[in-house]
């Protein structure tokens, strides 16, 4: 079941009696266009997907949100691991008002080679650490300016991981990528708060998707699901949600596990 409008969603934050563009950065993220149908559901507004030129799930992602109720579909060009032309894709994106930005950006990796093969390495973290760290920098300071001379103050939804909590063995690259871009939206949301833009970040599990295809883990869950535990901390004006929610219980003791220990561990 779809939920009820997001106030926040549907009357903060106007200038102009117009709800303001939603922007997914990683605009085929099958979490991001899940969060973003779930967000419109009730409320029209524009979208804007800064995305990989040419990539193959666009057309399902529009398709999708134009079907969710988005009054516009718009389409950015953004090569994640081109931080040069960064600014250019923001600069873009930001044409018309903007209430929300995702940054969906994230990619798995082989948990072999991503340490073992230097390309590899270097390509993980650029699209799950540098780009998003250049594109966060790029978008506060275009919420910042928003916010003073319209008095529109947007809000940033930065999806991490759970791995980003604590690295395992089992896939420490992955995990170091995540915990460096996790920790860059915390503090972003730090450093924003004064100035009311809000940063939430999600910390979810095992997701199935494109991403995790042909893999499996417990407590798994759907975009969908996670999509409706995004939007009620969003709601609730959180800066931080794990899901499911189970996680956060499991985490506070995992944390203590000695390193001695975790490193047995099979996950």
């Amino acid at each position: 079941m779809s939920p009820e409008p997001n106030p926040r969603f549907a009357a903060e934050n106007r200038d102009d009696g117009q709800p303001g563009a939603i922007v997914l950065v990683g605009g085929t993220s099958d979490l991001g266009v899940a969060l973003v149908a779930e967000l419109l559901a009730g409320q029209a507004a524009p979208v804007v997907l800064v995305a990989r030129p040419g990539a193959a799930r666009l057309p399902a992602a529009r398709a999708r949100l134009r079907a969710a109720g988005a009054s516009d579909v718009r389409v950015v060009a953004l090569d994640a691991c081109d931080t040069a032309g960064h600014p250019a894709a923001v600069e873009q994106a930001f044409t018309a008002p903007v209430d929300l930005v995702i940054m969906a950006l994230g990619v798995l990796g082989d948990p072999e080679q991503a340490w073992k093969d230097q390309s590899a390495a270097v390509q993980l973290f650029e699209v799950n650490t540098t780009a998003p760290v250049s594109l966060g920098v790029l978008v506060a300071q275009r919420l910042r300016r928003q916010a003073a001379a319209s008095g529109r103050q947007g809000r940033i939804i930065a999806i991490s991981s759970v791995a980003a909590e604590r690295v395992r063995r089992s896939n420490f690259a992955y995990g170091s990528s995540k915990a460096g871009m996790d920790g860059f939206y915390r503090g972003l949301g730090e450093a924003l708060a004064p100035e009311g833009i809000r940063v939430l970040v999600v910390r979810p599990g095992f997701v199935h998707s494109t991403m995790t295809q042909g893999r499996s883990a417990a407590l798994a869950i759907t975009p969908e699901q996670l999509a409706g535990r995004i939007v009620q901390a969003d709601r609730a004006g959180r800066t931080l949600v794990r899901a499911p929610l189970i996680f956060g219980p499991i985490m506070a003791v995992y944390k203590l596990i000695p390193d001695s220990v975790a490193r047995h561990l099979p996950w």
